[in-house]
């Protein structure tokens, strides 16, 4: 198939644009024909350079809803820029456009050129929590218009969990067609870990013998990386021998390493910046710590698990991932138990071993692009 690949443009480095990194090379190594479309804006330079290892990538003059002031509601007003669009997915002739979002309002009006350009489409859908549910100001008004424009659009939603899915039909009603399709990452050669490890545990000068924890993510109020600031505080506290690294920049960047310097901890705890391949250094931990308020279905987590690295998770996001169970990650915030798990390394292993068997099963990239080849297919059946 010819797929149009299309990112809403929110940037390089978050997991929605990661997802379509990893969908695009797995379904280029199907066999499939791919092209990606986003924004000209420099911070999709990085995600352009890397989609054009598998696919031919068209940069548009497209302004991401977040970079309007008024959010979604500019995008019910720009029908000149719309009509261009999809003028121009008409001429690229995809057998189907996949549009990525990252939640319910932004890119509403890619869905509209979609279904101006009358061609077979699908849509992503990340995070599906509501603009109320955010707190997000005027939440009622932007909910209303993400409502109006999703409903309009007759292709099949994909979510990247069950709770996500099922949140997401909720919200657009019983006409909607929704479904789930996990997010999948590359797997990992065993063999090559312990080389990346060695390399990576250098560059952070962190010895040997040391116990070290690492987090990934950008830093902002959605990652909550103070909650990883705290569960490190108390346990460096204890021992002596743990060393943390958060792996990622954002808003919250300064405030973060004020804090850690405040509570004179920068020996045990820092922020080693954002890096484009971060396998190295999943590899050289002894535990990933995600502490995010909320997520889809978190790329950072199941690369972590695909490695074998034992994870740990609070008990909220892991109560909307159902197959996260006490056999597989660790509950962070319950009962004391990374503590115990951080003194019992044997155990501690197991928990790795069984977290990478579950993805292998579950969460490959090649399962993820076997479960959108089905969705294209119908829906190009659907339209035919």
């Amino acid at each position: 198939m010819k797929i149009l690949l299309v990112s809403s443009g929110s940037g390089s480095r978050g997991g929605g644009e990661i997802f379509l990194l990893y969908l695009g090379r797995a379904l280029a190594a199907r066999g499939h024909s791919i092209m990606t479309w986003m924004p000209t804006h420099r911070r999709m330079d990085e995600l352009a350079s890397q989609c054009a290892e598998f696919s031919q990538v068209i940069r548009a003059d497209y302004v991401n809803t977040y970079d309007h002031r008024s959010r979604s509601l500019a995008t019910l007003f720009n029908a000149k820029q719309t009509n261009a669009i999809a003028r121009q997915w008409r001429a690229l002739a995809p057998d189907v456009v996949h549009i990525n979002k990252q939640n319910l309002e932004d890119g509403l009006d890619l869905l509209r050129a979609a279904r101006i350009s009358g061609l077979p489409s699908v849509c992503t859908v990340h995070l599906t929590q509501t603009a109320r549910y955010l707190r997000a100001r005027g939440a009622l008004l932007r909910d209303m218009v993400a409502a109006f424009e999703l409903r309009k659009f007759k292709g099949a939603f994909a979510a990247v969990q069950d709770v996500r899915r099922k949140e997401l039909s909720a919200f657009l009603g019983p006409d909607a067609r929704t479904e789930t399709i996990f997010n999948g990452v590359p797997l990992v050669d065993l063999d090559r870990q312990q080389a990346m490890r060695q390399a990576a545990r250098a560059e952070l000068g962190v010895a040997d013998d040391q116990f070290l924890v690492v987090g990934l993510g950008r830093l902002v109020a959605q990652k909550n990386p103070f909650t990883f600031l705290e569960v490190a505080r108390k346990l460096c506290r204890k021992h002596d021998h743990l060393r943390f690294v958060w792996i990622g920049d954002g808003e919250l960047a300064g405030e973060w390493k004020a804090a850690v310097e405040r509570e004179g901890l920068g020996q045990a705890i820092r922020c080693a910046g954002w890096k484009s391949e971060v396998r190295p250094y999943l590899a050289a931990a002894d535990l990933f710590l995600h502490t995010a308020e909320y997520e889809g279905l978190p790329f950072a987590l199941i690369e972590a698990m695909s490695m074998g690295l034992p994870s740990a998770v609070s008990a909220t996001v892991a109560a909307e991932l159902p197959f996260l169970h006490a056999g597989n990650a660790i509950f962070y915030d319950r009962d004391e138990r990374l503590e115990h798990f951080i003194a019992h390394p044997q155990e501690l292993g197991e928990i790795g071993k069984a977290g990478r068997v579950m993805v292998t099963q579950q969460f490959s990239d090649t399962a993820m692009a076997a479960g959108y080849e089905r969705l294209y297919a119908g829906e190009a059946a659907r339209c035919s």
